[in-house]
């Protein structure tokens, strides 16, 4: 059952994890209704935890130091009343063991289609990217097996598997941005966010950067 303050946690975990983003991808990683996402980032706004930038033509929410307190606090005391640290550390060490084969095959991806411009690394319908989703469809079952304590236990962790599998399934018809891609809920984004996310909930940090 969500805590009293599910909503803040949720919402600024979403915005520490995305780092940089606007209402929709916000709203995506917190699992809320665009309607209740704005109210939630204005309280925490009016608390001072977050605050919105502006880069060019581009405007989003970033967390400010004493969000990242409130939210390390947050997060401690969600660990605690659930009594879910040993289960995030089994979760944790489960899914390293999967990790460094997910980075690999992401990054050679990553540098095939540089070297391709971005075009013809892996196109919808090629027999290249039907066996690279074929091959991170199986991690994701793995991910999902690893996972299942700590969503039963947490059900914020729901997230990462079912937007995993659906970021695999646009690549299959939209092409290799949705397995590699940044600044969309890709398969490396997602992936990268749920590590970084059972560092968090577990007090400890990630060096910064995808992957």
């Amino acid at each position: 059952m969500p805590g009293p303050d599910s909503s803040e946690l949720e919402t600024l975990q979403a915005v520490r994890l995305a780092g940089f983003a606007g209402e929709e991808m916000l709203a995506k990683r917190a699992r809320r209704p665009l309607a209740l996402l704005r109210q939630d980032l204005g309280r925490c706004a009016d608390a001072g935890h977050i605050e919105q930038m502006s880069f060019a033509a581009t405007s989003g929410w970033i967390l400010t130091e004493t969000g990242s307190e409130r939210l390390a606090v947050l997060l401690e005391a969600e660990v605690g009343a659930a009594g879910a640290r040993a289960v995030l550390e089994a979760v944790l060490q489960d899914f390293e063991e999967i990790n460094g084969e997910f980075v690999e095959v992401v990054s050679r991806w990553q540098l095939r289609a540089t070297e391709h411009g971005g075009h013809g690394a892996a196109e919808p319908g090629s027999a290249d990217l039907t066996a690279l989703t074929r091959h991170l469809s199986a991690l994701g079952e793995h991910l999902e097996g690893v996972l299942d304590p700590a969503i039963e236990i947490l059900p914020r962790f729901e997230r990462y598997p079912a937007q995993y599998t659906a970021a695999l399934a646009r690549a299959r018809t939209q092409g290799l941005r949705w397995i590699t891609g940044v600044g969309i809920l890709s398969c490396h984004v997602v992936w990268a966010e749920l590590h970084q996310d059972l560092m968090s909930s577990l007090g400890r940090d990630r060096m910064p950067g995808r992957g």
